[in-house]
């Protein structure tokens, strides 16, 4: 049996991943299945989650325009985790610096997330998201800033 918190979370990911793929329609094209099915799973009182298969299908989509994976990210999270991508490195001096200041940016947006989760003096669920959100993007900015260190070696 899957907590109700663990599944709240994978429904928020398989929900994202599903309007990233074009709504309850682009799921069911993508998974090739029927459009009830992916509305259950776009139902946050439904119990029914996509199989493997159905979810990596949705991620990959996801993936191909630029997203993160929301529900492999909500599956590792979960699992104590962070899925970052690894990234295609070139190196030198301009790559290096960009990388820094991408990774110096996301810790901005972990502190405007705070900042606004904080201003009612309370954070609940969807500001934990919204920061662990940011937390993430921040770790793979950083999986990326290594990357490129590790590319660039002594030639620069």
């Amino acid at each position: 049996m899957i907590a109700p918190a663990v599944l709240a979370r994978l429904q928020r990911g398989v929900s994202a991943s599903i309007s990233i793929s074009g709504g309850c329609d682009g799921a069911a094209a993508t998974v090739e299945k029927s459009r009830t099915l992916t509305n259950n799973w776009d139902n946050e009182n439904h119990p029914d989650l996509p199989r493997i298969e159905y979810a990596f299908a949705l991620d990959a989509v996801a993936v191909a325009q630029g997203h993160r994976p929301p529900i492999l990210s909500a599956m590792a999270a979960d699992l104590g985790h962070v899925c970052i991508r690894l990234p295609k490195c070139e190196v030198g001096e301009d790559e290096l610096a960009a990388a820094l200041i991408d990774a110096s940016a996301e810790f901005g947006d972990i502190s405007a997330e705070i900042r606004e989760a904080t201003k009612d003096r309370k954070v609940c669920e969807r500001d934990q998201a919204r920061i662990t959100l940011q937390i993430d993007e921040a770790l793979a900015s950083l999986g990326r800033l290594r990357a490129v260190v590790n590319a660039c070696g002594k030639d620069l």
